[in-house]
């Protein structure tokens, strides 16, 4: 590539990455209309912090049923962060991170009115399975289960609830078992 088309090029990210700085700031209409004409959400919008500050963390815990009977303590589903250093240009740890919070936070909003195993057929409820499926396949159980648990730091302690428990479900085979429910 000659030197004009990288010059081209570089100039976008640049003004890309200026728009998208800049439009975390809500600095006016311009970037809402903007936001409006650019396709496929490429100029972001993050709110982590004000006017809606996330005042909770939002966790996926599992634990396994072994062969001699009794299930095992409650363990995290958590894929970690960059190191520090590379964190704040590109972070793809993040990406899972989000994507199992997303999928809890699904999982949470399902209200099934048929039934109460309707949720076995929910794809997010589904993709939450296999992931503990997978974190689990290392200890060979013979059943697992996953909560999805809710904590906050408050005035005195840090605060936990458990917004939802799945059902014991026998390992190796998430379509399989739900097929047979």
């Amino acid at each position: 590539m000659d030197r004009i088309g990288e010059a081209a090029i570089s100039a976008i990210f640049v003004v890309w990455w200026a728009v998208s700085a800049l439009n975390q700031f809500h600095s006016g209409a311009w970037t809402h209309r903007l936001r409006g004409h650019v396709p496929f959400g490429l100029i972001p919008l993050w709110t982590f912090f004000a006017p809606n500050p996330a005042r909770t963390d939002t966790r996926i815990v599992w634990r396994a049923e072994q062969a001699e009977g009794g299930w095992s303590g409650w363990r995290e589903i958590y894929f970690g962060y960059a190191p520090v250093w590379r964190r704040w240009i590109v972070n793809p740890e993040m990406t899972f991170n989000k994507a199992v919070n997303d999928l809890v936070n699904s999982v949470a909003r399902v209200r099934p009115e048929t039934s109460e195993r309707g949720i076995l057929l929910v794809s997010s409820y589904l993709t939450l399975l296999s992931l503990v499926e997978a974190e689990a396949a290392t200890d060979r159980p013979e059943a697992v289960q996953f909560a999805v648990v809710r904590t906050a730091i408050g005035a005195e302690a840090r605060d936990f609830s458990i917004v939802f428990l799945s059902e014991p479900h026998a390992a190796g085979g998430t379509l399989a078992h739900v097929q047979q429910s």
